[in-house]
């Protein structure tokens, strides 16, 4: 008998294993508090960890939004959220812009590159090589007149590119490059001044994202030129010193896969990391354009897996387009955003809402913010 009970106990751990790499109700998305700015598409990012007081700031900022009464659609303001409120702090200090990167460096943040169209009261579309620094524990902008301003960026403007920092210096790169696809990637010290050549082995893109597993970045989805038709499959795992290229996010006999990996490819989605389910610490990709946006991926770093997870509530609606994602006290969080940002009807969404992996889907917690 107790040899039976023990092989019931091999079969029902598989069971559920194989429930978790097939099963897209495995993790909740919850809705959380929606953000007090102008709705936007296009913003940037950051994270900051106040270590002394044992908390965590995310700031979003910047973007666009066509649908304002001003002449000019780029904004300027930032916003801090704690979890449960959303507080405005200084403005960006130059002229908005949309598609800027950011990295962080201990608790200071660089903000910069970014583009403006030419209907924004200029002449020319603008791509921007500067970079200002933000105190994280203040919110204020740090001399952005003198040492603040970063402007010996080495390669051209660019936008909608990644930022991220690794082992105290900042990188940031690829996206559009003076209207072309870029591959170029640089890392920033900030004890230095200096820029150097990351080396990047990937090919050019516009759009990827990034998110971190312990001491290693990935890098992967994006297209060419921004389009829904020319999805980029590679994925890439940067340790500070090497570029390692991983399983590509296609379904290849070989691999025997039961997820369709089909449905990963995207542009103008996001990331974050979570190692709430337990173990290492697993990466999440969701939203964006691509064959099925509204569903979401996790990443295991250590077997080189993806396996989909709940996928966006129908309380949220239509999938979200260049919206920003980050993480939170160790929560997924997505928020602004919205669907046909190329057109002359572009909505944009305000709303919040954050992802617990691990946990089974709950319908209940779809409309009220939930702590």
């Amino acid at each position: 008998m107790k040899k039976v009970n023990f092989l019931c106990l091999i079969l029902l751990g598989l069971f559920f294993s194989a429930c978790h790499s097939n099963d897209d109700t495995w993790g909740d998305w919850s809705k959380s508090y929606e953000f007090s700015g102008t709705g936007r598409t296009h913003a940037v990012r950051f994270k900051i960890v106040d270590e002394a007081n044992n908390k965590e700031y995310v700031y979003v900022g910047l973007g666009y939004n066509y649908s304002i009464s001003e002449k000019d659609k780029n904004l300027r303001d930032f916003w801090r959220f704690d979890g449960h409120t959303w507080t405005r702090v200084d403005s960006f200090p130059a002229l908005g812009r949309m598609g800027s990167v950011a990295f962080v460096v201990g608790t200071t943040a660089y903000v910069g590159g970014g583009y403006r169209a030419a209907m924004t009261n200029l002449e020319k579309d603008t791509y921007y090589t500067d970079f200002y620094k933000f105190d994280g524990l203040t919110g204020k902008w740090i001399e952005p007149e003198g040492a603040g301003h970063i402007t010996n960026y080495p390669g051209s403007g660019f936008y909608d590119g990644v930022g991220f920092s690794l082992n105290q210096l900042g990188y940031v790169g690829t996206g559009r490059l003076d209207g072309k696809d870029s591959k170029e990637i640089y890392s920033y010290n900030p004890a230095t001044g200096e820029w150097k050549d990351a080396g990047f082995l990937g090919e050019s893109r516009v759009a990827p994202v990034t998110f971190q597993i312990g001491n290693k970045v990935v890098l992967c989805l994006g297209s060419s030129q921004g389009s829904s038709s020319e999805y980029k499959r590679d994925v890439w795992v940067f340790d500070g010193n090497t570029w390692s290229s991983k399983a590509p996010l296609r379904n290849l006999s070989d691999q025997k896969f039961d997820d369709d990996y089909e449905n990963i490819p995207r542009v103008y989605a996001v990331a974050f990391t979570s190692n709430r389910d337990g173990g290492v610490a697993k990466g999440y990709v969701a939203g964006g354009i691509g064959p099925n946006a509204k569903s979401c991926w996790e990443y295991n770093i250590e077997t080189d897996r993806w396996y989909e997870v709940t996928g966006f509530p129908a309380a949220m609606g239509s999938a979200r387009v260049s919206a920003v994602g980050f993480s939170l006290n160790d929560y997924g969080y997505i928020t602004v955003g919205g669907a046909n940002a190329a057109s002359n009807n572009p909505t944009y969404d305000n709303s919040t809402w954050k992802f617990t992996p691990g946990i089974d889907e709950d319908d209940k917690n779809d409309y009220a913010p939930q702590d």
